[in-house]
C-alpha cells in the first residue's frame, strides 16, 4: 500500500554543509515492514528469550532500586538519631551536599557512559552487563561501609559514601548502555518493543523495592547503609547470568565473528529460523557495505546523514530528564513530608508507577511509540499545572489530596511515555555502524541532565519553592509535545535494519532535492 511522505528540503551547495533537519511528517511511520518476515512465537524459544531478558532486566532494576532507596536514605543521613554517623549535621545543614549525595550516582553513570562513548564497541554488550554488575557490588559495599563510620570525621565518612555512590553510578552507566542495546540487538523484532519497555518496568519495580526496603529500615539507626548494601546479592546474580546468555548476535557480526553470531541466534531462534535470521542480518550488512563505500569524509556519529536519528533519540532522552520526573522520585519522601504526607505515599506512588509502566509494556507494539509519548506528555503537563497551582504550604485535606493525585498522574504520565519509550527509541533508531557510540552518547545525556536536575532540585526548592519549580517543568513538558510531533518518527513493527535503511533513503532523497531546487519547499511523494 503506498505511503505518503512529505520531505522538507533546504537549499545547499552540498549535503554536508546544509543537512536536512527532518525527514518526514512526524505523524507518519517510517515504512511498513518489508525487509524480513515478522517473527512469531513459534520461531523462537521462550525460555531463551526469558534468559536473555533476565540479566539486562535485573541490572536495570538495580538502577531503579537506588532511586527508591535514596529517597529514604537522604532523610536518614541528615537525622541525628537515625543516621548512625557523626557527620549527619554536615549533610542536614547543606542542601548542596544533599544534592551531591543524590546526584553522585548520576555523575558516576555519566563517567561510565562517557568511557563507552570514547571506546565504542570495543567490548560486547554482555561484557558490559558483567562489568556493570561488578561495579554495583563494589559501590554497594562502600556505601554499607560508610554507614558504619560513626567515629569517622565528616571528610572521611562523606568521601567513602560519595566514592561508593560514584562507583555504583558507573555501574549504572555501563549497564544502562548494555541493557537496551543487548535487548534490541538480540530480541526477535516482533517483541523488541515489549522487551525493552519491560526492562523499564523492571527499573520501576526496583524503585518500588527501594521504597519498601527503605520503609523497613526507616526506623533503624544507620539503616540507610543496609538499604544500599542488600544490592550486592542481586548484582552478583546479574554477574552469574552473564555467563549463561550469549553475546549479541549483531555485535558479533559487526566484529566479523560470523560463526559465533550464528550460534548466538540459535540460542534464541528455533531450527531453520536461526539460519534464516542470520541470512537477513548478513545480507543487510553486505548491502550496507555496498551502499556505503569507504568515505574519507564520513564523520561517524556526527555525519549529517545520521543527524535525524541522533536528534530524535537524544532529544527524547534529554526531555525525559529535564521535565523533572526522574529527579523528583529521588526526593519523593522529603517532598511528601513538605506537603504533610506520610512515607506510605511514596510506596503508593511507586505501585501506581509500576502499573502504568506495565500498561505501556503491553501496548507499545500495538499503539506505537509516538501515540504513547503524546499521551504521557499530556498527562504530565496537566499534573504539573496542578502542582504549580496548589500552595505547598496548605495543610487542608483537599490540598493534600490534590497534590497526591497530581503526583500520581505526573509519574503515571511519565511511565506511559518518556519512561519506557525513551529507552525503546534509543535502542532502535541509531545505525548499527555507530549504535554503540550513539547509545553511549544518549546515556551520557540521560545521566548528565539527571545529575544536574537532581543537584539543583533541592536548591530550587529552597530558593523559589516547589510551586515555581513545578511550573518550570510544565513549560519544558509543553515543548516536549512539540518536539515529539516534529522530530520523532514512528518505528513500530520495523526491524532495526529497516529503520536504518529508511533513514538513509530519506536523507538521500532530501539531499537530491536540495541540490536540484533553489528554494525551500515541501514535496509530497508516494512510496510504494
Amino acid at each position: 500500500m503506498p505511503l505518503p511522505l512529505a520531505i522538507a528540503a533546504t537549499p545547499m551547495t552540498d549535503s554536508e554543509t546544509h543537512p536536512p533537519d527532518s525527514y518526514q511528517r512526524a505523524s507518519e511511520p517510517l515504512l511498513s515492514s518489508t525487509m524480513s518476515p515478522p517473527s512469531d512465537p513459534s520461531e523462537y524459544a521462550l525460555l531463551s528469550v526469558a534468559l536473555l531478558f533476565s540479566a539486562p532486566a535485573l541490572g536495570g532494576a538495580l538502577f531503579g532500586y537506588d532511586i527508591g532507596a535514596t529517597s529514604f536514605a537522604i532523610v536518614q543521613i541528615k537525622d541525628a538519631d537515625l543516621s548512625g554517623v557523626s557527620w549527619w549535621d554536615a549533610v542536614a545543614n547543606s542542601p548542596a551536599l544533599q544534592g551531591l549525595i543524590v546526584a553522585a550516582v548520576s555523575a558516576g553513570a555519566l563517567l561510565g557512559s562517557a568511557a563507552l562513548f570514547l571506546f565504542p564497541d570495543r567490548i560486547g554488550r554482555r561484557t558490559e552487563l558483567r562489568i556493570g554488575a561488578t561495579l554495583y557490588v563494589v559501590g554497594a559495599a562502600l556505601e554499607l561501609w560508610a554507614s558504619s563510620s560513626n567515629t569517622w570525621s565528616a571528610g572521611a565518612g562523606l568521601t567513602a559514601l560519595l566514592a561508593g555512590r560514584l562507583i555504583y553510578g558507573t555501574g549504572v552507566g555501563v549497564t544502562m548502555h548494555g541493557a537496551p542495546t543487548y535487548l534490541s540487538e538480540q530480541s526477535p523484532s516482533s517483541i523488541r518493543g515489549l522487551l525493552v519497555s519491560l526492562k523499564e518496568a523492571c527499573i520501576v519495580l526496583g524503585i518500588l523495592l527501594g521504597y519498601v526496603v527503605g520503609v523497613v529500615f526507616s526506623t533503624v539507626s544507620g539503616g540507610w547503609g543496609m538499604t544500599y548494601g542488600v544490592t550486592m546479592v542481586p548484582a552478583s546474580l546479574v554477574f552469574a547470568l552473564s555467563f549463561v546468555v550469549p553475546e549479541s548476535c549483531r555485535w558479533l557480526l559487526s566484529q566479523g565473528r560470523e560463526s559465533e553470531a550464528l550460534t548466538s541466534l540459535k540460542f534464541v531462534f528455533l531450527g531453520d529460523f536461526a539460519e534464516a535470521e542470520f541470512g537477513v542480518l548478513k545480507n543487510s550488512q553486505e548491502d550496507d557495505a555496498e551502499g556505503r563505500p569507504e568515505n574519507p569524509n564520513d564523520k561517524g556519529i556526527w555525519d549529517p546523514s545520521r543527524r535525524a536519528p541522533l536528534v530524535a533519540g537524544i532529544g527524547v532522552i534529554v526531555l525525559q530528564q529535564i521535565t523533572g520526573q526522574p529527579s523528583v522520585l529521588s526526593y519523593a519522601t522529603p517532598i511528601f513530608q513538605d506537603f504533610g504526607l506520610t512515607n506510605s505515599a511514596s510506596v503508593i506512588l511507586a505501585v501506581f508507577k509500576l502499573v502504568a509502566t506495565l500498561c505501556t509494556v503491553v501496548t507499545v507494539d500495538k499503539y506505537g511509540r509516538k501515540n504513547l509519548l503524546f499521551a504521557g506528555c499530556a498527562l504530565m503537563l496537566a499534573a504539573l499545572l496542578v502542582l504549580a497551582a496548589v500552595p505547598s504550604t496548605s495543610q487542608s485535606q483537599g490540598a493534600k489530596g490534590a497534590i497526591l493525585a497530581a503526583m500520581v498522574v505526573y509519574i503515571g504520565g511519565y511511565q506511559v511515555g518518556f519512561g519506557p519509550i525513551g529507552w525503546v527509541l534509543i535502542s532502535e533508531v541509531f545505525p548499527l555502524s555507530v549504535r554503540g557510540q550513539a547509545v553511549a552518547l544518549a546515556v551520557q545525556m540521560n545521566f548528565l541532565f539527571n545529575m544536574v536536575v537532581q543537584f539543583v532540585f533541592p536548591i530550587l526548592q529552597n530558593w523559589i519553592g516547589l510551586n515555581i519549580t513545578f511550573a518550570i517543568f510544565a513549560v519544558l513538558t509543553s515543548y516536549s509535545i512539540y518536539f515529539v510531533k516534529t522530530k520523532v518518527p514512528e518505528t513500530k513493527g520495523l526491524s532495526l535494519e529497516e529503520i536504518e535503511q529508511q533513514f538513509a533513503n530519506m536523507y538521500q532523497q532530501n539531499t537530491d532535492d536540495a541540490v536540484t531546487h533553489d528554494q525551500p519547499h515541501l514535496v509530497d511523494r508516494e512510496i510504494t
